[in-house]
């Protein structure tokens, strides 16, 4: 059972914070989250997207229309936690930060014309000027070969080569660390969850006393 492996919700923990949750397919983000619903904090799950089974059969019809639903989603999501007010730690999955990823990936594979993509840049610099940044930022990744191994444990077949999003998502760090947020790195095949769960737990001790 989870709960005998993962720690519960220390008084230091307390308190509003944002973390939001990214990395590649596979990278055990739904693990670490579920780790910490058991751990007694609020997380939300990246929403439904009834675009996507359309898109993994059509990308080129419907890489756009993909994109701005789950962009269009993930917004009012973020917009709604704001709106809470509730005094404890909240988890994103993904987040409007990882659409930056595909939107950029699809363009560059020509699923979704120039216009598309700057209309969806917009949204998306647009949305991270109004909305307040994340305080912290997770950011977890695995090796090539675990990435596919997985995929392929889950799912049955790898979908796309983790090495060819890589470039995309080390750009994407490098401009959340730019715009002062931490991100916490953990590479998810060197620890298990559970020490994931307890690395991110102490980064949001340390983070505390800058609040």
């Amino acid at each position: 059972m989870l709960e005998s492996r993962v720690p519960r919700i220390e008084k230091e923990l307390q308190g509003k914070m944002n973390i939001t949750v990214l990395g590649p397919s596979c990278s055990w983000k739904t693990t670490l989250l579920a780790h910490l619903r058991e751990s007694g904090m609020t997380v939300h799950p990246e929403p439904d997207n009834e675009i996507f089974q359309l898109f993994i059969k059509n990308p080129h019809k419907f890489g756009y229309l993909n994109q701005l639903n789950l962009s269009t989603r993930l917004m009012v999501l973020e917009a709604q936690n704001d709106a809470t007010g509730n005094n404890s730690p909240h988890f994103i999955e993904s987040g409007v930060l990882a659409t930056d990823i595909y939107n950029r990936y699809l363009r560059d594979q020509g699923h979704i014309t120039t216009e598309e993509f700057t209309y969806l840049n917009w949204m998306y610099k647009h949305h991270l000027s109004t909305h307040p940044k994340p305080d912290l930022v997770v950011y977890l990744s695995a090796e090539d070969e675990e990435l596919k191994k997985r995929s392929v444990m889950r799912d049955g077949a790898v979908a796309l080569e983790p090495s060819k999003l890589q470039p995309y998502w080390d750009r994407l760090v490098r401009e959340i660390e730019n715009n002062g947020v931490t991100v916490l790195k953990i590479n998810t095949s060197i620890y298990s969850p559970v020490e994931v769960t307890h690395m991110l737990l102490q980064e949001m001790k340390n983070l505390r006393p800058n609040r």
